[in-house]
């Protein structure tokens, strides 16, 4: 059975994550930016080379990081008010209420997050 939550609770979600889905395509904007300065500044010593590499590649992981959550926040505005909200996409089981409450694009259960060090796999079908 999925989590029960109420009319009000699932509102609250909603709004909850549009304002996320907000934040992080703001975040992501962001960081787009510094790493098109970054590949635009030309007056970069070679010495200084060495931090440039260093920086384009934290901008990269920043990017991968906002874009994977803005994916996951995608993904649960998709599935909030239907049975699959609060359901584990790796085993199918129950999701807490207070783990949807605290953590609204939370996809798996906590056993599952806990379980492969935390990997994601597709729930079996």
């Amino acid at each position: 059975m999925p989590t029960e939550l109420s009319a009000q609770e699932v509102d609250d979600l909603r709004a909850r994550l549009v304002a996320q889905a907000q934040g992080l395509r703001a975040e992501l904007a962001a960081v787009d930016a510094q790493a098109t300065t970054l590949r635009t500044d030309r007056g970069l010593g070679v010495g200084d080379l060495g931090a440039k590499v260093t920086a384009a590649d934290r901008l990269r992981a920043d990017a991968e990081r906002v874009r994977a959550l803005l994916e996951r926040t995608h993904a649960a505005l998709d599935r909030l008010g239907t049975p699959a909200y609060g359901r584990c996409t790796v085993c199918g089981g129950s999701i807490s209420r207070d783990r949807l409450l605290a953590v609204p694009h939370a996809d798996v259960c906590v056993g599952c997050g806990r379980g492969a060090g935390g990997r994601r796999r597709p729930a079996a079908r």
